[in-house]
């Protein structure tokens, strides 16, 4: 087998908002499980698992802040990357639910992406591969 992402784990200010988002772009998508913790660290937090029966993204309350502008130079997180069957239905359901396009993705032949910031701050790609030869998918010369 080979290794694969099977979650990121991300603590949030607002969890809910960047949920309500995940779900909105990504209808398969579930809240595969939740709970709350009453010390984790000193303090309570609610997480939720959100994703399919395959992967997820682990979200939990009790951030501080906004997550850090992705324009910045921080080290840590920049953007998560999720595929999606079409960036058009993707970017319609987004906004139509009042979500704002923040930038295309660069031209390529066999890829179109694009970017939505989300009410955390949070940068999210959404990627769609317009042919299933890897090569193709993963060249970097265009």
């Amino acid at each position: 087998m080979n290794g694969y992402v099977e979650h990121i784990n991300i603590q949030l200010k607002k969890p809910e908002q960047t949920i309500h988002f995940l779900l909105t772009a990504l209808p398969e998508w579930t809240i595969r499980g939740e709970g709350k913790l009453d010390d984790w660290f000193g303090k309570p937090i609610h997480w939720y698992h959100i994703g399919d029966q395959h992967s997820y993204i682990a979200i939990s309350s009790g951030g501080v802040g906004q997550v850090p502008d992705w324009k910045g130079d921080q080290s840590g997180f920049k953007h998560l990357g999720i595929v999606v069957e079409s960036v058009d239905s993707t970017v319609a359901r987004l906004k139509n639910a009042g979500y704002e396009l923040d930038h295309w993705g660069g031209v390529h032949p066999y890829r179109r992406s694009v970017y939505f910031i989300d009410d955390n701050n949070l940068e999210i790609e959404f990627i769609e591969y317009l042919t299933d030869d890897l090569a193709r998918r993963n060249d970097y010369s265009q």
